[in-house]
């Protein structure tokens, strides 16, 4: 469980910052009626899909650090 917890942890946190840099602002230049084109960490789209997958991965990496 320690290894899944660490694996997981370390996946997510990789997956978060592609998601965030990557993806959110391919689907917003997709968008046929269009959007902003700037997204920041501190915004609320920044809450949805950068700060609480960070969350749950930091969590994820201490759980399984603190477990022996």
């Amino acid at each position: 469980m320690k290894i899944f917890s660490l694996l997981f942890g370390i996946l997510l946190l990789i997956a978060t910052f592609v998601w965030f840099s990557y993806f959110v602002p391919l689907g917003c230049g997709m968008n046929p009626t269009g959007c902003r084109e700037e997204f920041s960490v501190w915004s609320q789209i920044g809450l949805i899909h950068f700060w609480a997958p960070v969350a749950v991965s930091v969590a994820a990496i201490f759980y399984g650090i603190r477990r022996s």
